[in-house]
């Protein structure tokens, strides 16, 4: 594994961390939830917008954890795990997700099915991908976990998305955009 600074020996410059969230919360993501469950049978959760698409063959996708998250040590140490696009009327769920709670699949148990890999499955989703770790990279303060895809599905449902600190369906989020002017603008 290698990172830039080990391959160039760049160090980076200090930044300002609130002013770099920011810049990086303009670009739009998708939302997602991410489950596991720990050798003791205690299911995991997380709400993430750190997804991505690696490889189709052979089938990968990535997600990173913030090495220093409550849960990070069960993701970190289990081998399947569920990644599932959540739905624009999904908002409410990713909120809760995204907050410490001791059992945080009490709330919304209805919402879940067990998958053939053990982890808790939303039922209603855009996509889901079963997976199992395929490799860890450790980097800065997060760790990129790559997972080969052994099952998933998809719908046609709108996704919920992640803009400058909201979440909402697409049109939603567009709703609070400044319409561009000149050569940006969109065709009307």
């Amino acid at each position: 594994m290698y990172s830039w600074a080990l391959i160039t020996g760049d160090a980076a410059e200090t930044v300002d961390a609130r002013q770099l969230r920011q810049a990086l919360g303009a670009f739009p993501t998708g939302v997602c939830l991410v489950t596991t469950t720990t050798p003791d049978g205690k299911r995991e959760g997380m709400t993430i917008n750190s997804f991505a698409s690696v490889s189709l063959d052979p089938p990968l996708i990535l997600w990173s954890i913030r090495d220093d998250t409550r849960s990070a040590d069960a993701f970190l140490a289990a081998r399947p795990f569920n990644l599932s696009v959540l739905t624009a009327g999904q908002r409410d769920l990713a909120w809760h997700f995204a907050k410490p709670a001791a059992d945080k699949f009490e709330r919304f148990s209805e919402a879940f099915e067990v998958a053939p890999n053990g982890c808790a499955r939303l039922v209603e989703s855009v996509a889901t991908f079963e997976c199992s770790t395929y490799s860890r990279h450790q980097e800065g303060d997060h760790t990129i976990i790559l997972g080969r895809v052994d099952r998933f599905s998809r719908t046609d449902t709108p996704p919920l998305l992640f803009h400058s600190g909201q979440m909402g369906s697409l049109w939603e989020l567009a709703e609070n955009l400044e319409r561009p002017q000149g050569n940006d603008a969109a065709p009307a």
